[in-house]
């Protein structure tokens, strides 16, 4: 595909995963098909997040990962921009316990909860970059481990909460990080698969994208 298509392609795309990312946060469905609603909120407008992350995965490994700063400070401009537009509401919710709650929302979690994609994707975008370095392999096997870590400590939190050691050692993330959706455990991978589609065939992508949707549905 050339270039242009493929851009023309993914502005369209987009457009699609920014209207499920609504979806997901309003449960259009839910008053008359809950089930409908469910599979549409649940499975499939999970794609949009991990989309957004590849495709700056994509773009950044290009040119060899050369333009991240450049890329990190307009993602930071455009954070600094949301947190500033949310402070208002952030004082009505009572603000934060602390000075250092506050700068852990900043840096970590997004200082309201759907802004956890700014700290998540500076941070994930750091990290990528430099497990980029190593064979791609061995970077996407160790983004892959930081991932299962993140899910044990999110969708299956209810099983790894009955084993005392995992218990442990979650309680222990969970003193830096609220949730393990963020920058760590959940960026990294899909930056990096991103990355691989530069390498990967489009049979295998696809075939790829329906397993996952399968495995989640």
């Amino acid at each position: 595909m050339s270039g242009k298509r493929l851009s023309l392609a993914l502005d369209r795309f987009r457009l699609l995963a920014a209207f499920l990312v609504v979806c997901n946060h309003t449960s259009p469905l839910d008053s008359f098909a809950p089930g409908a609603d469910f599979w549409l909120t649940r499975v499939l407008a999970r794609i949009a997040v991990p989309f957004f992350l590849m495709v700056s995965g994509y773009f950044l490994s290009q040119d060899g990962w050369r333009g991240t700063g450049r890329f990190l400070k307009r993602t930071l401009t455009l954070y600094a921009a949301a947190v500033l537009l949310y402070l208002p509401l952030n004082w009505y919710n009572g603000g934060f316990a602390s000075p250092l709650q506050w700068l852990q929302k900043l840096l970590l979690d997004g200082t309201l909860y759907h802004l956890w994609y700014f700290p998540a994707v500076l941070l994930g975008v750091v990290i990528a970059r430099n497990l980029a370095r190593l064979p791609a392999p061995a970077a996407v096997f160790l983004a892959g481990l930081l991932y299962l870590i993140g899910v044990g400590g999110d969708s299956y939190f209810g099983f790894t909460a009955a084993v005392p050691a995992l218990k442990t050692m979650y309680d222990g993330v969970f003193l830096a990080f609220s949730y393990t959706r963020n920058g760590l455990f959940f960026a990294p991978l899909f930056l990096l698969l991103g990355a691989a589609g530069l390498r990967w065939s489009r049979r295998a992508s696809a075939a790829g994208f329906a397993l996952s949707l399968l495995g989640m549905s």
